[in-house]
């Protein structure tokens, strides 16, 4: 499977791995039509640390390149390894804003930029859904595949509680920027108006599931189109395994013509 590595900026941390199908030019690649071909940016999870890396979705991109897509898995400044939410949350814009131009300019096929997918896992969810809510990026995502996601980084803060490793992230506890915290959960910033997709483990110990369950039911009162799959017996670290459920259903709902219709008739 070819990959590309492509700097974004100039920080050693600031570049992704593109990964394009064998034979899409020509129409030969497993699930690939004739003509430009989707596109998923993928966003790694970890805590938003620099202890993890884009090596975590690498397998699930080349999984999802074999069924015909190009993966853009992005690296970005972390805890630890080049900043904090500021340089972390303009990473992501600037990764996913230069999808038509410096990714595109090394695919050997045309991107469809109609069909941009966001795909994250843990943090890296957090990040995509957060990602799919600003405005003035190149285009608005066509779906956010939300795997375990952190979506709501602000109601602890509200209910006087502090978690250290989100602390970590804003540099501040919440009652010090309230409103940071707020603009930076997807929770507190319904609604964006692009389908989103929960996926989550119904045995998740880190992201316990009623977060995504809680995002979703939030999502909806505010009219956004919003899904929500648990997948029963699995837990947070399902999404790296090939052989779970939760990766299966994860590469269906990317692929999916109208993922939001496959989880309703699930």
């Amino acid at each position: 499977m070819p990959r590309f590595k492509i700097p974004y900026g100039p920080h050693e941390q600031q570049f992704g791995h593109l990964y394009v199908p064998d034979g899409v030019a020509d129409g030969t690649a497993a699930g690939a039509a004739h003509g430009p071909i989707p596109i998923v940016m993928q966003i790694h999870g970890g805590f938003w640390s620099g202890q993890y890396g884009l090596n975590l979705g690498t397998a699930f991109a080349v999984e999802l390149a074999r069924h015909g897509v190009a993966v853009w898995n992005i690296e970005y400044r972390r805890l630890g390894a080049g900043g904090g939410w500021p340089e972390m949350s303009a990473d992501v814009k600037t990764a996913y804003d230069e999808i038509p131009g410096l990714v595109a300019a090394k695919s050997s096929a045309e991107f469809d930029l109609n069909q941009v997918c966001l795909l994250g896992h843990s943090a890296g969810g957090h990040l995509a859904v957060w990602l799919a809510g600003e405005k003035g990026t190149f285009a608005r995502p066509e779906r956010v595949i939300a795997q375990a996601a952190a979506l709501d980084l602000a109601s602890a803060g509200e209910r006087g509680r502090r978690i250290s490793f989100i602390e970590d992230l804003f540099g501040v506890p919440f009652d010090a920027d309230p409103d940071l915290y707020r603009s930076a959960s997807p929770q507190h910033r319904l609604p964006i108006g692009v389908p989103v997709v929960c996926v989550t483990g119904a045995q998740d110990l880190q992201v316990p599931a009623k977060v995504s369950s809680r995002y979703a039911k939030a999502a909806e009162a505010a009219g956004d189109p919003v899904a929500l799959r648990v997948i029963e017996g699995e837990g947070h670290d399902a999404f790296l395994s090939p052989s779970t459920e939760s990766w299966q259903v994860s590469r269906e709902l990317v692929l999916a013509e109208d993922p939001l219709a496959l989880i309703t008739s699930d």
